[in-house]
């Protein structure tokens, strides 16, 4: 072989341009699409994590009753998208948590009550036998979002204990 054909077989190795333009524009599209359903995955994972928090802070807030032999209170604050607890006979400030966006707390309702809070303010009492005021918490995503799930979070009047349940 000759130093002539070997110099013509390497000039045509490696990709053109155009080819290379395809290959890009194609990843894009393929990135472009996929984004909206990883995005409503991640909207609902943390729409469970969101929950589970709220739920967890309800039990702290019994087993803080039954132990403090003192009630405490669960407050939340469906306008601002916050909840705290508060004991009764204490002067300290309590530790504020959030729900980050696009999680709402979108509603309370307790059986006494038919959604009469304040400024989307409510509160769920726990006793020191670990019975509590009840009610019902709602958790959604955003209404802008489009994600029919949400979840309600149950708290028993009598036992005080405290379920999550998973709608769709």
């Amino acid at each position: 072989m000759s130093l002539e054909t070997t110099l013509k077989k390497n000039c045509y190795l490696g990709f053109t341009l155009l080819e290379l333009t395809m290959v890009m524009f194609f990843m894009a599209l393929i990135a472009g699409l996929s984004t909206p359903f990883v995005m409503s995955t991640l909207d609902r994972m943390e729409l469970k994590t969101s929950a589970r928090k709220v739920a967890s802070t309800l039990r702290y807030a019994r087993s803080e009753a039954i132990t403090s032999k003192k009630p405490v209170v669960f407050n939340g604050d469906l306008t601002r998208n916050q909840f705290w607890i508060t004991k009764v006979d204490t002067n300290k400030s309590p530790k504020i948590k959030f729900l980050t966006d696009p999680i709402r707390l979108t509603g309370y309702t307790n059986e006494g009550e038919s959604n009469l809070f304040r400024d989307g303010k409510f509160t769920i009492t726990f006793f020191p036998q670990g019975n509590s005021s009840g009610g019902l918490i709602v958790i959604n995503i955003k209404e802008s979002r489009n994600v029919g799930s949400y979840y309600d979070i149950s708290i028993d009047p009598v036992t005080g204990q405290t379920k999550i349940k998973k709608n769709k």
